[in-house]
């Protein structure tokens, strides 16, 4: 309205007869229109403190007695005073209301609420005037306390101002002052009127009056003004149901409100929760509302002890006026929400909760500050976040709808029994069936979960209580459906939908426009189809269908298998021969439900609708199936280059596994799956632009089928393309791309042999049925790939290197971890490590039960391990039970030596707290306890990072932390290395030790190195170089401390698997002292038994058995009696022909 009020003039005091005290001032009466009205001005000059005009002031009826239509708010009063704010007053005139009894101030705020009705809106002030009481003297018209407005007051409408007022005691409020708008006067150029009502003084900071369902003192658009330091992560509530999570993307949005009423938190009715929010930043407190009467606001009420009231819908506080909401005394930075019962009257059903991170205020709607917004919400950095709490029952009702079509069908339940509405357990999944009249299938259905579930309205104050989800008929295989456990969040009411057999039906699956040997129309090569390959949100290996004839339009892919998971993100790539993208658009299809054509239904922004098949495509009528807009021709926006443009799209979550046709067209504006091409078109045919039309098959799978594999080599390793690591698993049917990496570029080999298939140990063929196939796959240039179709089974690759007579390293030690499952490392060679201080070693298992849970041989890998303790006899220093204990071996006395070519092969699983280890130390401290006689770190790793490190330790390079005469040269030169080696994956870890340098290799390549100081002599040649004297090999699976690894996870089981360790030295000169005589053309005594080899040598001697196929079988250092159990047949034991009956 622009309706302005004008009040005849009157008197400028109209005395009021006492009344008693009261601290609701309403206008209605005399007895309640307080001890006097007028008008006030603090400015001593004012003309209406000299006299010279009088103000405007009047108890009136109700010019806007209205309420509003949603929260019933607003105002009814018959009666209400009525001023003029004059534009000759100052900034701080107001109406003065006397108070029928004086009001005693105290360090304890206390809350005025005035409603008021102003034409405009402004900056809203209270000045309480009075005196101090130890000052009778003292005029009653001092300003005592001045009070912005800390609520939302908004033109032309009732709203509840709200001041907070409190000081040192001995102070008495005679009256207040309210001034509608302290802005500078000098715009003002006309007066106007103000109405006020119901004057109420209390301790709640809540206004009387709030607009709209669960209003807020900010707009919700508004973003927080700290967003850089200070943001929540996500709300919590533990309770019988569990700690439930929901994540907050405030750090994202930077919205001060966040809408989460999507989500939900399950209780029951009577038990204890507990609320805690994920902050990040400052000091602030935090709250937690329920509306337990879902009438779309929240009632704050507290009990004199700081408790809420038992109306009350706070339901737990941090801090509020210096207490907790358990009564307790709180200050400071405090997010520590107490617990608290979830009211056992209330019935099933979805009620707004609200989570508040604010300062010292428990208004719902947030503390608004003062007028410049100082101590906000916003200027503290807090929020406001609204979800739901679903309370539940143990049980839920579920019965059947009737869809508009008619029934045309029945559902049933999984045993085929009759289905009528009857109660399901909550929160566990059901099984319906769905039976189709003759003539008639199942079209779709509609899951309507949650609660009033037979009303119209899904809403109750706009909190949701239930939600209809649309279900495509292919999600129901074999016409039985699995309702999943999320929907059964209450009560259920499915509807299906029957829809008509079209038997006459003829049309031709899958069709295409053209024949199948159309080529392409075009003589550039920048047309030529390469490749099709998908890869998943939890799978990055490309899974690809080559072209076979690039020239031809299509290609059938359908026999090669595409493995992907229902709901997860599937990423397209499309590869042309020479790399570029055609300036073409690309369609991709599924046929989800199985009838052998391709729905191509969108939504009006372009996504896929729910029965949609066109999941994915770069354009159509402007847009792309993100719903992006798009231009037809737009090559700088490079939308419409199909081979890198493809949008990611997803199956729907929960499709049933299965196989599921897919295509891919490459074409020009055209959604027709089978291509633009035949009379209906009219130009930019399919082969006259060079696109193509890919068909293939999604194999939905719950888990990605991943086949074993085994790499046994000699002398050399296989790695992964580029030099990286290989997974212990693969992916089924996928092409493994690998490098032949030999000791040194003078071991080579020219095939490696490909065992696959099953039982790879076992006979080639049982009861007549091939168990596995084999082939020798040539190196070129070092690389070779095995193709997606032998790998259909379990594969083992086998290379074996030659030296070709240049290389000067021979084996002297080697460790294969051949053994029989569950024996314990080889004591000739290695000794479980002690228990000490230094952090590797505070853990390590000292009993042999700890040592076997720590440490043992399976499947040719030495596994270690470090575990939650469980032995009462496994101690630390201090005697006390370890909290942990850890697999560590050395070689220590047993296998030492100076100076060779150090390699093993490892995989480690990462997680926060993880230190393992693959490491030399000198086997005597002949320059001095650690790190003055040196240490050799040929590989360490920490965590859950991809990060290697590759470091020495030494007098001259450490610093004194580490020892008094530690030197601090780390970077003369530089001490320490990194590389990248991805976790989970085996890797190749080597180090080449010389009298001059260190060098460290990852996978083949080298990564590092350290050199010998020529320059320097004495004492700090050996403090920078003692790497002179015999050295012993550390293999071990320790925690970190919290220093350079993170602390352990008690619950976690950090592995290292360790495939092999292997040593090789120089014939000659360079040998300063031999390894611990471990030789390979000692004397050695060989017997064949059925099943086995059995092997007898007096000294360490290196045994190597090589299959007639070239594969080594066993490779190790032995020393005493060893079997080797292998399938019958003929081997090369050093050298020796051997036959295994």
């Amino acid at each position: 309205m622009k309706i302005k009020h004008y009040i005849a003039l009157a008197a400028l005091t109209m005395p009021l007869a006492t009344s008693a005290q009261s601290t609701v001032i309403d206008f209605e009466t005399t007895e309640t229109q307080g001890a006097s009205l007028g008008v006030f001005d603090t400015w001593e000059d004012s003309p209406f403190r000299k006299g010279k005009l009088e103000g405007n002031v009047k108890v009136i009826n109700n010019p806007y007695k209205v309420v509003d239509d949603i929260t019933n708010d607003g105002n009814i009063s018959e009666k209400v005073l009525a001023f003029q704010r004059s534009r000759f007053g100052s900034n701080t005139f107001g109406v003065r209301v006397g108070l029928p009894t004086p009001i005693k101030l105290t360090p304890k705020v206390q809350y005025v609420h005035v409603k008021m009705y102003t034409p405009k809106t402004g900056h809203i002030m209270l000045f309480a005037l009075g005196s101090r009481d130890d000052r009778p003297e003292q005029s009653k018209d001092v300003v005592q306390v001045e009070a912005n407005c800390i609520s939302s007051v908004k033109a032309e409408k009732w709203c509840d101002a709200v001041f907070a007022i409190s000081s040192a005691p001995g102070v008495s409020i005679h009256s207040l002052l309210i001034a509608p708008d302290v802005q500078s006067t000098h715009d003002l150029d006309e007066d106007y009127a103000v109405y006020i009502d119901d004057i109420e003084i209390n301790s709640s900071s809540m206004p009387n009056i709030q607009y709209g369902v669960y209003p807020l003192n900010f707009d919700k658009s508004e973003q927080s003004g700290r967003t850089g330091s200070r943001y929540t992560q996500g709300i919590t509530l533990k309770t019988a149901d569990g700690n439930q999570t929901i994540a907050v993307a405030q750090k994202t949005n930077k919205l001060m409100y966040q809408d989460l009423l999507a989500s939900s938190i399950k209780a029951k009715a009577g038990e204890s929760a507990t609320a805690s929010i994920d902050y990040i930043g400052g000091w602030m407190h935090a709250y937690v509302y329920l509306d337990k009467n879902n009438d779309g606001k929240f009632d704050l009420t507290l009990n004199e002890d700081g408790t809420p009231g038992a109306e009350s819908d706070i339901m737990s506080y941090s801090v509020y006026q210096g207490k907790n909401s358990a009564g307790n005394a709180a200050s400071g930075n405090n997010k520590n929400l107490p617990a608290f019962n979830i009211p056992s009257n209330l019935t099933p059903g979805f009620y707004r909760l609200r989570y508040k991170i604010d300062w010292d205020n428990i208004d719902a709607g947030g503390n608004a500050g003062d007028a410049q917004g100082n101590n906000s919400i916003k200027s503290n950095g807090g929020v406001i976040v609204d979800t739901r709490l679903n309370v539940h029952g143990e049980k839920v009702n579920i019965s059947r709808g009737l869809s508009s079509e008619g029934t045309n069908g029945e559902m049933t339940k999984l045993d085929g029994s009759k289905f009528e509405k009857h109660e399901i357990e909550f929160g566990k999944p059901y099984t319906v069936k769905f039976k189709p009249a003759d003539n008639f299938k199942l079209g779709k259905f509609t899951i309507r979960h949650g609660y009033n579930v037979e009303g119209k309205d899904s809403l109750i104050n706009e909190t949701p209580q239930y939600t209809d989800v649309v279900i495509p008929a292919y999600m129901a295989k074999d016409n039985t459906y699995t309702i999943p456990a999320e929907y059964v969040d209450g009560d259920i009411v499915i509807t299906p939908t029957f829809v008509s057999v079209d038997n006459s039906e003829t049309t031709e699956k899958y069709a295409l426009n053209f024949e199948k040997d159309l080529k392409i129309n075009r003589s550039d090569s920048q047309r030529k189809f390469g490749y099709l390959a998908f890869s998943t949100a939890s799978n990055n290996t490309k899974q690809k269908i080559n072209a076979v004839d690039p020239d031809l339009i299509y290609l059938d892919g359908t026999s090669k298998k595409i493995y992907v998971k229902s709901g997860e993100a599937i990423t397209t790539d499309i590869y042309y021969n020479d790399g570029k993208a055609p300036y073409m658009h690309a369609y991709l299809y599924v046929d989800l439900d199985g009838d052998g054509k391709f729905d191509l239904s969108v939504n009006a922004d372009g996504t896929p609708a729910f029965n949609g098949e066109m999941l994915s495509y770069t354009y159509a009528n402007g847009k792309n199936s993100k719903g992006q807009n798009v231009g037809y021709n737009d090559q700088s926006a490079d939308q419409w280059g199909a081979t890198n443009s493809m949008p990611q799209f997803s199956l729907p979550a929960g499709l049933p596994t299965g196989a599921y046709r897919g295509r891919l067209k490459i074409d020009w504006d055209c959604t027709d799956p089978a291509g633009r091409y035949g009379s209906k078109y009219d130009s930019n045919f399919i082969d006259n632009n060079g696109g193509h039309i890919v068909d293939f098959v999604f194999n939905v799978v719950d888990e990605y089928p991943k086949v074993k594999l085994d790499v046994q080599t000699t002398d050399g390793s296989i790695v992964g393309a580029g030099n990286t690591g290989l997974p212990e698993y693969i992916m089924e049917g996928q092409d493994i791309n690998v490098k032949a990496v030999g000791l040194d570029e003078n071991y080579t080999t020219t095939g490696i042999t490909v065992r696959h298939g099953k039982n790879l140990n076992g006979e080639q063929t049982v009861n007549g049925e091939k168990q596995w196939e084999e082939y020798t796959a040539e190196v070129t240039d070092g690389s070779c790939t095995i193709p997606g179709d032998k790998v259909n089974g379990d594969v083992r690759l086998t290379a074996v290197f030659k030296n070709n007579g240049s290389s000067p390293y021979n084996l002297v030690f080697a460790d294969e971890f051949n053994t029989e499952d569950g024996s314990q490392p080889n004591s000739h060679f290695w000794t479980r490590s002690s228990r000490e201080n230094p952090t590797w070693k505070r853990f390590c298992a000292q009993t042999v039960a700890g040592q076997e849970k720590t440490g043992w041989i399976e499947d040719g890998k030495l596994v270690l391990k470090c575990v939650k303790n469980t032995f009462d006899d496994e101690l630390d220093g201090n005697k006390n039970k370890q909290t942990m204990i850890s697999g560590a071996i050395e070689s220590s006395d047993k296998v030492t030596f100076t100076y060779g070519k150090v390699e093993g092969r490892v995989k480690n699983i990462g997680h926060s707290g993880n230190f393992p280890a693959f490491w030399m130390m000198p086997n005597k401290a002949t320059y001095g306890g650690w790190p003055y006689s040196g240490e050799i770190d040929i590989w360490e790793q920490i965590d859950a990072a991809n990060t290697t490190y590759h470091t020495i330790h030494t007098k001259w390079a450490n610093s004194t932390k580490d020892g008094s005469e530690c030197m601090n040269k780390g970077n003369d030169p530089q001490k320490s290395g990194t590389s990248t080696a991805a976790l989970d994956e085996y890797h190749t870890y080597g180090l080449e030790w010389t009298e001059d340098i260190l060098k460290w290799f990852v996978d083949g390549k080298q990564v590092f190195s350290y050199a010998r100081k020529t320059d320097l002599t004495g004492d700090n040649a050996t403090a920078q170089w003692p790497y002179n004297k015999p050295f012993y090999l550390i293999l071990n699976q320790s925690v970190g401390n919290g220093g350079w690894a993170a602390n352990p996870d008690v619950n976690f089981e950090y592995e290292t698997k360790f495939d092999w360790v292997r040593v090789y030295q120089k014939e000659g000169g360079d040998i300063a002292t031999g390894i611990n005589h471990a030789q390979a053309n000692s004397d050695v005594d060989i017997y064949a038994y059925p099943g086995k080899v059995r092997i007898v040598s007096a000294k360490a001697a290196h045994v190597s058995i090589v299959d007639m196929q070239g594969r080594t079988v066993f490779a190790q250092t032995v020393q005493g009696n060893e079997n080797v159990y292998l399938p019958s047949g003929v081997y090369v034991a050093n050298g020796k022909k051997v036959l295994v009956p």
